[in-house]
């Protein structure tokens, strides 16, 4: 795993250029009361909660892009997994910032394995991070596309910070469509060089939730990051 996100991350800055030296990366570890994605708890009815990790790598071009790249990796309900494979490039244009990318889901002996395209943009709008991401299913035989829009300010508390955001999202397709709205919190606090402690609490609620899935949670965890 860690040998093929060096592979993503080599293969986007060549893709964008002649990249910098300097590559930014980190290393998380986390744990969730539940798996909430999209509105949706990925395993209802568990007792054992989302465990995770990931990786990530991060770095400048010449040609005044970004580059990202990155795995996550986590354990959920009985015997369900998951790993994410993602890249991505991102470019100011004045005030705005477009982003485009590629993630790879799969989950292991559970099947389901697919992949999606995603564009986002993001500004600065009256003192909020606000920003809009489209995510298209390339391997959906209905072409699933999700939408998303999130607005976020931080806080200094004086050695923490506070995150609070608020996100909407809903899918594309007529017939099968749902919507969710969400609140978060998260405080980050340093814990020593180059080590980041956080924990968070979020709520979802979710209108025309899909057959057998399970909306209106609220959930939390915590994480610890360690940068490199």
């Amino acid at each position: 795993m860690k040998k093929t996100s060096t592979i993503l991350a080599i293969g986007s800055s060549l893709a964008l250029g002649s990249a910098q030296a300097e590559i930014e990366s980190s290393f998380h570890v986390g744990y969730s009361t539940d798996y909430v994605w999209r509105g949706i708890n990925q395993a209802p009815g568990s007792t054992t909660g989302l465990y995770e990790y990931g990786l990530d790598f991060s770095g400048d071009c010449n040609c005044g892009a970004t580059w990202n790249a990155g795995i996550w990796q986590a354990d959920y309900g009985t015997n369900s997994e998951e790993l994410d494979i993602y890249a991505g490039i991102s470019k100011e244009f004045g005030a705005v910032e477009l982003s485009l990318g590629l993630i790879r889901y799969e989950f292991g002996t559970g099947g389901g394995d697919t992949s999606e395209l995603y564009l986002g943009a993001g500004t600065d709008l009256a003192g909020l991070d606000v920003s809009a991401a489209i995510y298209y299913d390339v391997d959906s035989v209905d072409g699933l596309t999700w939408f998303e829009l999130s607005a976020g300010k931080s806080f200094d508390l004086g050695g923490a910070s506070l995150d609070l955001a608020a996100n909407y999202g809903s899918t594309l397709q007529s017939g099968g469509s749902y919507t969710t709205y969400g609140l978060s919190a998260a405080v980050s606090k340093e814990l020593g060089d180059n080590l980041t402690g956080s924990i968070y609490v979020a709520g979802e609620i979710t209108d025309g939730v899909p057959a057998g899935g399970d909306g209106d949670d609220l959930f939390g965890g915590i994480s610890l990051s360690y940068g490199f």
